[in-house]
């Protein structure tokens, strides 16, 4: 697939979902926040939220991944995206939440009693993109955002032996 067929693949999955897990980390300890979402230009992600420790973590650690998927039927039957890149937030950079405000599918989602409402932008930098749903195919197609180009990861599955 090519780098624009891949984008229009991981974009057209990315529109179908809402919710995702964010995982961040601080003083070497992950933690993963059930999050929804919605997409910005060029892939871009944005995330609104009251609070809570992802944004301590994301003003100690900015790397983080999100991951969109499918219902987990088994491991040879799953779609998803990871995506890896860098995150901000509005309390760090305000002008994100204008920018978030153009690109809400939901406006009302904006609207919040004193504006306390927290956004985090993530800009991806790269995407792991895996459909497995058809075949049980677990190859991965990784989308270089910064090099833009198309990495592919076969996963050879290691049985343990009886």
């Amino acid at each position: 697939m090519s780098s624009e067929e891949l984008r229009e693949c991981i974009e057209d999955f990315m529109l179908e979902h809402r919710s995702a897990s964010l995982a961040t980390c601080k003083d070497n300890i992950p933690r993963s926040s059930p999050v929804q979402y919605f997409m910005g230009k060029d892939l871009s992600v944005f995330i609104v939220s009251a609070g809570g420790e992802k944004f301590d973590a994301i003003r100690t650690n900015p790397n983080v991944c999100l991951l969109v998927n499918t219902e987990y039927i088994n491991y040879r039957k799953i779609k998803g995206v990871q995506v890896f890149g860098k995150a901000t937030t509005n309390m760090e950079v305000p002008e994100i939440f204008e920018e978030a405000k153009a690109y809400c599918p939901e406006p009302f989602l904006m609207e919040h009693e004193g504006n306390r409402l927290k956004v985090i932008k993530i800009i991806p930098q790269k995407i792991v993109y895996l459909d497995s749903l058809e075949d049980g195919d677990r190859t991965k197609q990784i989308l270089d955002l910064q090099e833009n180009q198309v990495q592919i990861k076969e996963d050879v599955l290691e049985l343990a032996k009886l």
